[in-house]
């Protein structure tokens, strides 16, 4: 039996151009998504079919990284595929096997990142936007991070943290962690002590209201169509309680909805990146060209 070439594994002729190429890889790696049904071999070789024409075609210019709005098609999934099945049957993380990188680091053709920056945990540190440093932003990103590290990346040993990245809105995601093949991206903000009702759009303290920070994820999902993206919304309490403040959801507000956000304290956050993070399909991969994309976005 012949092996397929690149080409024929994406499902396209040698002559198509760049542009049909992505497009191509974009639909096939939805077919093969392991959190889609697919399998991960298949997934795998669409990934490595990408890589060599692109590498073929231009070894500089083949990119996976942040595009305008409209320039690639929409996910062929929701933002959350994995929290029904949660709901009705709870899962640990998978038991961590030893560390994979796609592709190995022994791979020399591939240079888009060394092999120290391929096992560092984490990415880039809290800086100013613009002229002027927020001190209160840059202490509760800081913070973020210690969270994080403690708490899910050395429970996740190939989890990689990158901070402080452009979105592709022309905004900021604060960090954006990423294990196998999905990501998260997290937002923060500070709030009192106490409890709080989320209805889906702001957070009532009384006769307060506050409104989470906003962001969007479709061009980032549409940009890394191999990964499944989930946005996150961490409050943060002034004194560093994990249970702090109490967020409770609206029976129409469940975060199981695919138009709600996530907006978790940090006791909430770490249980739900554990489960989101740890549960995939491939949690012990590093996708080297994620990251190096990730990397090329921060600010």
């Amino acid at each position: 039996m012949s092996i397929p070439s690149p080409y024929e594994i994406l499902g396209v002729a040698p002559s198509a151009s760049l542009e049909e190429i992505k497009v191509a890889y974009r639909r096939a790696a939805r077919a093969t998504h392991p959190d889609l049904g697919g399998s991960e071999e298949k997934f795998r070789q669409v990934q490595q079919a990408f890589q060599d024409i692109s590498e073929y075609n231009n070894p500089i210019s083949h990119d996976q990284t942040f595009q305008k709005p409209g320039e690639a098609p929409r996910a062929g999934f929701t933002a959350r595929p994995y929290d029904e099945r949660l709901r009705t049957t709870p899962q640990q993380p998978k038991a961590q096997l030893s560390t994979h990188y796609v592709p190995e680091l022994s791979d020399e053709s591939f240079t888009w990142l060394s092999r120290t920056l391929s096992e560092q945990r984490i990415h880039g540190e809290p800086r100013k936007r613009g002229l002027f440093a927020n001190r209160s932003r840059l202490v509760r990103e800081a913070n973020t991070i210690n969270l994080l590290n403690k708490n899910v990346l050395n429970v996740l040993p190939a989890a990689r943290l990158v901070n402080g990245l452009n979105s592709p809105h022309g905004g900021q995601y604060d960090h954006v962690i990423l294990a196998g093949y999905r990501m998260a991206v997290i937002n923060t903000m500070t709030l009192p002590e106490g409890y709080y009702s989320f209805d889906g759009s702001v957070l009532r303290h009384g006769n307060k209201l506050t409104q989470p920070p906003q962001f969007s994820i479709s061009s980032l999902q549409r940009s890394f169509m191999q990964m499944n993206v989930v946005p996150f919304t961490l409050v943060l309490s002034p004194n560093g309680n994990r249970h702090e403040p109490v967020i409770e959801y609206h029976r129409n507000a469940d975060p199981t909805l695919a138009t709600t956000p996530n907006v978790l304290n940090a006791a909430a956050l770490i249980r739900e990146l554990k489960l989101f993070l740890g549960s995939g399909p491939t949690p012990n991969i590093v996708d080297r060209l994620a990251l190096a994309h990730l990397r090329e976005a921060m600010y």
